[in-house]
């Protein structure tokens, strides 16, 4: 029996390697005929020809993104499962192969989405997809811009400022990746898990039209969550434009001309007439209410569990912006406070998402633990992003650990009457002297880190333990 696979992770590095030896060592002790192509980091190795795909009785791939040149296999039995079974069973993978493998028809050559069989959640793995090819953009730019403002920040009464040449150049970099770029490549690849090359277009223009809050007409663009909104609306868009029946003359252009345009025209719109008012309309509510609580000095603790929990929602999106400009508005009219909390808030995402990779590492995956460190420097400046990839990949138990450490650190700020008079957020503020009390500011950042890691290992923990049980 002749046996070919590919094997595919977030990272390309480890477990893309680990499970194409464990499948050849497995094919060698049942005395079956295999080669493995692997898509790592470094590029398609042990590629499969047309006459190993011609020749192979079964096809396997083991692979929790989406991987390159899918269509290959049309025709063939195919087994489709994540990497980690591959792994932990090579042997009864194998041996499974006559009754699991399915006969795989591919509709469309530049169509690679996945199917739920045995691969878990297609959704999941779409979004999985643009997680892992935007991990390195948020790390890379958030790390330059942690840099520059470390070395050659200083505070004032606009924020922390750049003055050096050099400093600002290396912030600028940053600022093209973290701010620029990381967006649309999330939503790009999205988009392209679902409905291939044809929906790249689509997604990553239109994800920079979700983030730009000139053309919304709005305060603030979405964010991460508007990315992946946008991703979901382009990929599926596109594979309903590729079921189109159209003439042959036609069909060459639909991909590179009538697709595009029709995708970027109709996500636009969307975004532009139907989603900007009610984002408009929600943060001009939520300053209202912020307007309310900080009148009265009994609520000055729910203003800033309020405070809190809107700086971890989004990481950086609209609702995220509101509480963040109603911390700056709060210097000038002589209230310092408000803004104390929104600095206490604003570091717990991305310190709290690292600091859970190191104290529960096995509950992640080698994507996370690779944006983990990244993520507690970004923290250590304030810069709430760079916990977006811990919220892209597993939003249920990232976004309530989040939410509720920043609600705490916003809410124990108002408390010890913590204050800020410098328009940033972070330990970094305290460094440079902005707070009123440098030790019950970083305690009051630790405590709500803190406990929002552990939320989220718990919360790790027990998926772990019922995806163990098949619940």
């Amino acid at each position: 029996m002749k046996i070919i696979g590919v094997t595919k992770c977030p990272t390309g590095i480890a477990h893309t390697y680990m499970a194409a030896e464990k499948l050849a060592r497995a094919a060698k002790e049942l005395s079956y005929d295999a080669k493995i192509e692997t898509q790592g980091a470094s590029g398609t190795e042990n590629k499969l020809t047309d006459a190993d795909i011609k020749e192979a009785d079964y096809v396997i791939i083991a692979a929790d993104v989406t991987i390159d040149g899918k269509e290959r296999f049309a025709g063939k039995k195919l087994l489709e499962l994540p990497i980690k079974p591959v792994i932990k069973d090579p042997v009864g993978i194998l041996k499974s192969l006559e009754t699991e493998a399915k006969v795989y028809a591919e509709k469309s050559v530049d169509s690679p989405a996945k199917s739920n069989a045995a691969g878990g959640s297609a959704v999941i793995k779409q979004l999985m997809n643009g997680v892992s090819h935007m991990i390195p953009f948020v790390v890379i730019g958030g790390l330059f811009i942690a840099t520059s403002l470390a070395f050659g920040g200083h505070a004032t009464s606009s924020g922390l400022v750049i003055s050096s040449p050099f400093w600002q150049k290396v912030n600028a970099i940053g600022g093209i990746s973290f701010n620029y770029l990381m967006y649309p490549i999330l939503a790009g690849f999205i988009a392209f898990a679902i409905s291939g090359r044809a929906a790249l277009a689509p997604a990553m223009v239109c994800a920079l039209v979700a983030n730009d809050k000139t053309i919304l007409g709005t305060n603030a663009g979405m964010g991460f969550l508007g990315a992946i909104l946008v991703g979901y609306l382009a990929g599926y868009l596109v594979k309903w434009f590729n079921s189109w029946k159209v003439p042959k003359s036609i069909q060459p252009i639909m991909p590179i001309f009538v697709i595009p345009i029709l995708g970027i025209g109709i996500i636009s719109a969307a975004l532009i007439l139907v989603l900007g008012a009610p984002i408009s309309w929600l943060m001009t509510a939520l300053q209202h209410v912020l307007k309310l609580l900080s009148l009265n000095p009994s609520t000055s603790i729910v203003l800033g569990l309020l405070l809190g929990a809107m700086v971890g929602v989004d990481m950086g999106g609209p609702i995220n912006k509101v509480a963040f400009l109603f911390g700056v508005a709060s210097i000038t009219s002589g209230n310092p406070q408000i803004m104390g909390a929104v600095a206490c808030a604003i570091p717990v995402p991305p310190l709290s998402m690292g600091l859970a990779t190191l104290i529960g590492k096995k509950y992640f995956d080698e994507d996370e633990q690779t944006a983990g460190i990244p993520a507690l420097l970004m923290g250590l400046i304030g810069i709430t992003g760079g916990a977006i990839p811990f919220a892209s990949a597993d939003p249920k138990r990232a976004l309530p650990s989040v939410i509720i450490g920043s609600s705490i650190a916003g809410a124990v700020g108002m408390l010890f009457g913590i204050t800020d008079v410098v328009p940033h957020g972070g330990p970094i503020i305290g460094i440079l002297g902005a707070t009123n009390n440098i030790a019950l500011f970083f305690l009051t950042i630790a405590a709500g880190s803190v406990i929002a890691a552990l939320l989220a290992v718990f919360l790790k923990s027990r998926y772990f333990k019922a995806q163990a049980k098949g619940e």
